[in-house]
């Protein structure tokens, strides 16, 4: 009877499912996988191919308020290499890259801050969505 058992507890397979599975390096419970880096200057090793560019409408209305805030977006758009550009005729606001660009998404993000400030958003809180941790929605 002891030999009986000895083979039945050969003949216990693994389950198909765990068979051929491998720990992976990233498994590990110490890791925080919804963790997001900061991008940081030195973190892109090259300038960006091609200059992007957003222009966003305005009311009419907002012109006034744009004016007094634009020399502030364009000082915090500075720090990220982003050009920033008020047309009053046109009722346009502009962002594009430079060269000096080093963060290749802040482009994206430039882009809401103007569509939110076109939207009667005030700068102060318009400049949240240029963090890493911050995005926007804009339901119609």
């Amino acid at each position: 009877m002891a030999e009986n058992d000895g083979k039945a507890e050969e003949s216990v397979v693994k389950s198909k499912k765990r068979q051929f599975r491998k720990e992976k390096p990233w498994d590990d419970d110490s890791i925080d996988h919804w963790k997001i880096d900061e991008f940081k200057p030195g973190d892109m090793k090259a300038t960006l191919m091609d200059e992007s560019s957003f222009a966003t409408l305005f009311p009419k209305y907002r012109e006034q308020y744009l004016r007094k805030a634009w020399p502030n977006v364009q000082k915090s758009l500075r720090e990220f290499g982003i050009n920033a550009t008020l047309d009053v005729i046109e009722g346009s606001m502009t962002v594009c890259t430079t060269r000096k660009t080093w963060d290749p998404y802040i482009i994206l993000k430039a882009r809401d801050m103007i569509k939110l400030m076109a939207r009667s958003v005030p700068y102060e809180q318009a400049v949240r969505i240029l963090q890493d941790d911050i995005a926007c929605d804009v339901i119609k």
